[in-house]
């Protein structure tokens, strides 16, 4: 994992970014775990990978991984996972349906809590059109917004991450 380059990201760009760390261990492997038998996923903001990689390790041989990472940094240090599942799109989450049909599950850590409503209205309408919607958070704010969008919501917490998490698994 690439921490060195999240935090010299998050300097850069504190406004894209919706913590100063990449994801625990701990944290992508809720994340990772929680697209259940989906073989078709999509990552909104998949950063330097560090969910990228957990999801790869669970995916079917025949699944399909697009990750949405608008930081070209970031998207040369996805470049570096050289695995056949995987395509990496340079361009922001809002603009998916541009290249891909969201239907099977979407894993998102674009930090929904400091966008404009209006960027956040437009993702999460546009997850509730997938099977499986699973979002990170830092604070528990989101989760009245994001009921709005989905039928069943379930909130798990992960202490073991920096700064500590909530991760929202929703489905339509």
């Amino acid at each position: 994992m690439n921490n060195g380059l999240f935090v010299n990201q998050f300097f850069k760009r504190p406004k894209e970014l919706g913590t100063f760390t990449q994801s625990s261990k701990f944290l992508a492997e809720k994340m990772a775990r929680s697209i259940g038998g989906a073989e078709d996923v999509i990552e909104f903001g998949a950063g330097a990978g560090a969910i990228t990689r957990e999801i790869l390790r669970i995916l079917p041989r025949h699944g399909r991984l697009t990750c949405f990472e608008m930081n070209p940094d970031f998207c040369e240090a996805l470049q570096e996972i050289k695995d056949r599942r995987l395509t990496i799109i340079n361009d922001v989450a809002e603009n998916a349906e541009m290249y891909i049909d969201c239907t099977d599950c979407i894993v998102s850590s674009v930090p929904l809590a400091i966008m404009s409503k209006d960027q956040r209205e437009k993702i999460l309408a546009l997850s509730s059109k997938a099977q499986r919607f699973i979002q990170v958070g830092y604070m528990p704010i989101l989760a009245k917004e994001i009921k709005q969008y989905f039928e069943e919501v379930e909130t798990k917490f992960v202490p073991l991450n920096l700064p500590p998490a909530f991760v929202y698994i929703c489905r339509s």
